[in-house]
Order: C-alpha cells, then sequence, then structure tokens
C-alpha cells in the first residue's frame, strides 16, 4: 500500500506540475499574442500620424499652388504681361448703334406673335391663297 501511496502522490505531483507548466505557457502564449498586438497598433498609430502629416503638406502644397494661380490671372498680372509683350490697351472711342427690336416684351410668354400687316393686305392674301392654292398645299395634294 505504501508503494501505490507514494506511486499516486508521485502521479499527483507530475500532473500538477503538469497543469502548471500548461497555466504558464498558456499565460507566455498570450502575453506574446498581446505584445505582438500592441506593436500592430503602434505600428499604425505611427502610420497615421504619418499619413496625416502628408495630408498637411499636400494641403499647403495645393494652397500655394491656388494662391499662384490667382496671382496669375490676376488683372493687373494679365495687364503687366500684356505690356511686356508690347501691347497697349486703348479706350474705345466709339460704341455701336443698336437697332429697336419690334418685339412685345409686355405680351404673354408664349402668345402668337402680332401680326403688323395690314388687314386689307391679309384678306387679299387669304382670297389669293384659296383661288390659286398655296404652293405647300399644292405639293402636298400632288402625288
Amino acid at each position: 500500500m505504501q508503494v501505490a501511496g507514494a506511486v499516486a502522490a508521485e502521479r499527483l505531483r507530475l500532473n500538477l506540475f503538469g497543469h502548471a507548466y500548461v497555466a504558464v505557457g498558456a499565460i507566455v502564449i498570450v502575453v506574446l499574442f498581446y505584445l505582438a498586438i500592441a506593436a500592430q497598433i503602434t505600428q499604425y498609430s505611427y502610420d497615421i500620424t504619418r499619413l496625416q502629416d502628408q495630408q498637411r503638406q499636400l494641403v499647403a502644397e495645393q494652397d500655394q499652388l491656388r494662391y499662384q494661380e490667382v496671382t496669375l490671372h490676376a488683372p493687373a498680372q494679365v495687364q503687366q504681361q500684356a505690356a511686356q509683350s508690347g501691347m497697349q490697351r486703348i479706350v474705345p472711342s466709339s460704341y455701336v448703334q443698336g437697332t429697336q427690336v419690334a418685339i412685345d416684351l409686355t405680351a404673354p410668354v408664349g402668345a402668337s406673335p402680332t401680326d403688323m400687316t395690314p388687314l386689307w393686305l391679309r384678306a387679299v392674301a387669304i382670297v389669293v391663297n384659296t383661288v390659286v392654292g398655296t404652293r405647300d398645299v399644292q405639293a402636298a395634294t400632288k402625288h
């Protein structure tokens, strides 16, 4: 019995050490995973900071280019470049006279245009069109 008790005690002790080794191994694995994740997060934060700095640089460069574009197209700059190339600004000496347009601006939108033809001339045109027939109507009836 003593031998069986000693063997059982030895097995229990080995079994306890085995459990302790497994627990320590699991803790070491968890700590290693934690460190790997922490290192990855730190790397990502450095990348984010670097990209934000790069974005700030690009925005500043874009603002500088916009300013240069505006100054290149400013009226004073255009006038200076024109003067350097030998162009001169002249004041217009006369204006073209406009002609009056026969449009009734007070007429409602979509209204038919008013016919300024005298009434007697329209009556003669109607009679001539009915007797002779218009060219379009004749062309449409002849096949």
